[in-house]
This record gives structure tokens, sequence and C-alpha cells, in this order.
């Protein structure tokens, strides 16, 4: 120990002379020698330190920075109770929040709810607001907005186009921050009304059912949502051209890591896409595959997409034409008719093709089953000669009219009624791009078989009264599926008249009970078996002919980083993890890392 003790006290690092005396002194190959060894430690060391830096470090989200969006059409009623475009959900989606936060389809996560709880029954959620969740002017959430915000969406009066959604529920302050939602009977997808934005009373109370929607809270409202509105730029006319936002440092599930977002107007989608291009916006949703195409060539873009629940297809009314009553037609007119053709020709492939009514994601399964275009012609022709259809000699999809006999000797012949039948029929759609090429796709698809198809454009307003009339052969248009209970309304016998959304027609005693008991069962499991079984039955009858489901697409700079993947069912949604976007990152040590 004494002898470690004298070392280290006679221990000295040699000055810079003593180093360079040493260094002369040696022989030039031992020079040599030294260097490359030193050369060779520093490497060394460096590589080990960026071994251990690299194995610690962590990328995270860097707070700041700001984005530009484009939409077509300018947001004047940014409010959760009266917004009815996609720009004014946009801009609510921003500045308010729910009690719930939808994260993806079925999936939702507490907002201002610290908590919830729903009775045996099914018939009573409570909810218990977080303790610190506060408005953008500063007052907390109470039960009492929640009461104020649900009052004025049943009110008659304010015309909410929400109000469909609350018939039937009773709300009622259990204390200041607990609120009972009471429902007549269980309703599976009620969680997702509850996603409401919250409107503050001590703001709005004074406003009276009249000056409602025409207040002007609407263009500068305030929420406890991820967003302020700080400033609205206004045309000549004194229309609003741009929102300009900056992030709410105290929402409730985190500041945003923007500091600031911009929403720029447009009047069509063709100038919002030039903008975009050349760099004087960073995103815009809702683009055209036309649009999206041409965006695509940019590398600096990126393109995000996301399967929308809109099922398009061909609806069908016997009752203006029998033939199209028998399922094996309908069924043979399915295989025929080459759905990733039309995605690719009509939607540039931003689709998908299907042939189920319940669209993907509420069974949790692949339901695109037998969609592959048939390429045996006569597999084909097989299955409509199930209901004695065939090919004639004129080229005419035909069937003979005939009927069996027997003569006095029990002799059994064939004998004709009538004309043969030839199947013909019209479709009915709208006169936009996507539905009229692609009805123009069936048609030309069809005409391969003798089929003759009659094309019927209407624009929206007429189109809308053939549809409340019912009279159409075969519709081709589509469904928007929302929710579970969406299906009721576009099968359900009972919705089969205007105003139903039953457009085909259908009728099932089997499909209507299984409708009306999967709402009111909230265990997923069983509800989901209700599900299957109807799109048994409706996979046998097929009122229908389901042919593609659209992408939402959404287009930005690669700067622009969204952490989760899209999962949109409206175009609002795609801001439902805004507060989780952020455009630059930082290295930390992963021990820093929140």
């Amino acid at each position: 120990m004494n002898k470690i003790t004298q070392f280290l006290k006679s221990f000295r690092l040699r000055s810079k002379s003593n180093l360079e005396s040493g260094y002369t002194a040696l022989r030039s190959g031992e020079r040599q020698f030294v260097l490359g060894a030193t050369v060779v430690a520093i490497v060394a060391i460096l590589s080990i330190l960026y071994g251990i830096n690299s194995k610690y470090l962590v990328s995270v989200p860097l707070d700041g920075g700001s984005i530009t969006e484009g939409i077509v059409g300018m947001p004047t009623l940014i409010n959760p109770v009266l917004a009815i475009s996609e720009g004014d959900k946009s801009l609510t989606n921003l500045v308010y929040s729910g009690l719930v936060r939808k994260v993806k389809s079925g999936v939702f996560i507490p907002d201002l709810a610290e908590s919830y709880t729903v009775s045996s029954d099914s018939t009573i959620y409570t909810f218990v607001i977080k303790d610190g969740a506060v408005f953008q002017n500063g007052t907390n959430v109470t039960a009492d907005d929640i009461l104020f915000t649900i009052n004025k969406i049943k009110d008659p009066l304010i015309k909410s186009p929400r109000k469909v959604e609350w018939e039937g529920v009773t709300v009622t302050k259990v204390d200041d921050r607990t609120v009972r939602f009471t429902l007549k009977q269980p309703y599976a997808s009620f969680i997702d009304s509850l996603t409401i934005g919250i409107l503050p009373e001590n703001v709005w109370k004074n406003v009276g059912e009249a000056e409602f929607g025409l207040s002007s809270l609407n263009m500068k409202p305030i929420g406890s949502g991820p967003y302020i509105v700080k400033k609205v730029a206004k045309n000549a006319e004194g229309s609003p051209e741009s929102y300009t936002l900056v992030r709410f440092t105290k929402f409730i599930l985190g500041t945003p890591h923007i500091k600031n977002i911009t929403i720029k107007s447009f009047a069509n989608e063709k100038d919002m896409v030039n903008a975009l291009a050349g760099g004087a916006i960073d995103e815009a949703g809702g683009i055209d595959p036309e649009n999206a195409v041409t965006l695509s060539s940019n590398t600096d873009i990126v393109m995000e997409k996301s399967a929308l629940p809109r099922m398009f297809g061909l609806f069908f009314n016997k009752s203006q034409n029998a033939v199209l009553g028998d399922p094996n037609v309908i069924k043979s007119l399915s295989m025929i008719i080459n759905r990733q053709e039309i995605i690719d020709n009509v939607l540039k492939g931003y689709g998908s093709p299907i042939d189920s009514a319940i669209p993907d994601g509420i069974l949790n399964d692949d339901l695109i089953t037998n969609v592959d275009q048939i390429k045996d012609k006569d597999a084909a022709l097989n299955q409509f000669a199930k209901s004695g259809w065939k090919i004639g000699a004129d080229g005419t999809m035909q069937k003979s009219n005939t009927k069996t006999v027997k003569d006095k000797k029990g002799k059994v012949t064939t004998v004709s009624t009538g004309p043969v039948t030839k199947l013909v029929f019209s479709i009915t759609t709208g006169d936009t791009p996507e539905l009229k090429q692609t009805a123009e796709g069936i048609q030309k698809t069809l005409a391969e078989y003798g089929i003759t198809v009659e094309l019927k454009v209407y624009e929206t307003g007429p189109l809308n009264q053939i549809i409340r009339s019912r009279k159409y052969e075969a519709l081709f248009f589509g469904q928007v599926i929302n929710h579970e209970s969406d299906l009721f309304a576009f099968w359900h016998s009972t919705q089969r008249t205007d105003p139903g959304l039953n457009i085909a027609m259908y009728s099932n005693s089997k499909a209507d009970i299984l409708l009306e008991s999967a709402q009111k069962i909230l265990n997923e499991d069983d509800r989901m078996n209700k599900y299957s079984q109807l799109k048994n039955i409706l996979d046998t009858d097929m009122p229908a002919i389901f042919i593609y489901s659209p992408e939402y697409i959404y287009a930005h700079f690669d700067k622009v980083h969204m952490p989760e993947s899209m999962d949109i069912t409206t175009s609002p949604d795609r801001f439902n993890n805004i507060y989780s976007w952020y455009r630059d990152t930082d290295e930390i040590w992963k021990i820093f890392a929140k």
C-alpha cells in the first residue's frame, strides 16, 4: 500500500518539451508505429462512444413549427351543435373536445372524461370529468356545460344535425364533475355520440335560439380542444379566407407539438392541389384520385390513405323489374363485374374490392371474399343457366318462356308460352365522374354477355327525388356506414320507404330480428355473432352487388409527421390525433425521454 502511495505521489504528467524530446529520440520506424497506434486508439475510442451514443439515444418530437392546411370552402359554423360542412367539422375538431375521443374505428379513449361506468342493463352511462379540464377562456369544464351542450342539440329551434343521435336520451347532473346519461334501451353505438365537442355554458348562455346560428362565436369559438382560434382573415366581402390557430397549452391530453396551424380556403380542389404542389400549403385532405396521381409524382409529398366506410354498389328494385329479384341472376352479374378493373380505371387504384353489405372492420375480419374476377366465361354462363338464361343465336342473354304438359297418354312435352325474355334493365346513378364512369364500365362488361343496360344519369336534385320515390330498376349508389347502427337504416324492412334508407327495398324477417337485437347487445363477441349471421343472410339473398370501397387520400409534405396511421370515417377524423403531430425531431438520451 505504501509503495502505491509513493508511486502516486511521484507520478506526474510529462511536459510538452519532455514528450517532444522523447518522440524525437525515437527512430523513424518507432515514430511511425507510435503515430499509427495513436490513430487506431482515437478511432476505436470514437467508435465506442458513437455506439454507446446510438444505443442510448432516441428520436423525440420537437415542439414548435407551423403547418398550413388547405380545404375547399370555408368554415362559418365552428360549433359542435351546428357544424354541417366538412370544413365546419374539421375546425370544430381542432377547437373542441368531448368526453371521449375516437382514435380508430371502434376504439375510444377518455378525453374530458376521467372515467365512466355502464349499468348492468346497458342503459345508464355515468361519466366523471377530469380534474383540471378547462376551456380556452380558463374556466373549468363542469357537468353544467355537458347538460347545456346536449340540451342545445335536442332543442328543436336550434335544428342541430346531431339531434337524431340524442332522441330518447336523458341527461342529468350528479355533481359538478359527474354527469349521467339514461337511454330508453341499450344502444351499442352510443359511445360514439359522446365524442361531441362541449360548449362552455358561461360563454353561450345569453345567446338565444334565434341568434344561435348567427352568433360571431361560431367563427371565434371557445372550446377545450387542442387549438385556439387566434385570427380570422376575411376578404373584401367580409367572408373568412383563413383561420390562424395556436396550440392550447392546457389541453387535457397534453400540449400539442405544432405551435401554429393555418386553415386556408380554396374555391375548388384544383386550386387547392396546385397550391400544395407549389408549396403554398403543407397538406390537404379528401384528394380526388386523378389529382392524387399527379401529386404522387412529387417525391417530397407523402400520400396517406385510409379505407373509408363507404360501400358503393348496385341496389336492385325488383318491384320495377321482376327479373332482378332472382338471386341467381344477381349472383351471375356479380361474377362478371370486374371490380379491380373499375378500381384501377376509375379510382386510379385508391380503393378496395368488396362483395359484402357489412364493411370490413365491423366484424374485424376480411370480408373481401370471392371478389376475384371470373376468368372462365363458361363458369359465369353456367350460373346464368341455373335460372334458364343463356346467350341466344342473336347474341343476347335470354330466357325461354315454356311450360311442361302431359297428354292423355302421360307423355310430357315442353311447350312455348310466349316470346323469349331478354335480360335488359336500366342503371340509375348520379352525374359525378366516379359514379358515371363506374356505371359505364359495368354497362360495357355486361354487354359482352349479351346483357343490355340503359344508363340514366341525373344531377343531385332530380336523383334524390328518384331515390325517395324508389323509381329505379338498379341504382348505382353509395352507403356510408359510420356506425353499426347505420346497418339498421339500410337493411331493416321498416326503412324501405322514404325517408328510410333501405334503397334495395330489402325485406327479410330474420334479418330484421338480427338488426333489432344487435344494437341492444354491448358484449362485442355476442354482437359480432349477430352481424355474422346477418352477413350470411344478405350474402344469400343478394339484394345488392357491392363493388368497391374508396380510400380517403391525404397529401402532405414529408416534413409533417403523423405518428399514428390514419383511420378515417369522415374527413374531420384526420385531426383526431392532431396533438401528437410534429414537424421536427431531436435526439436525446433515453433516460430523458418522456
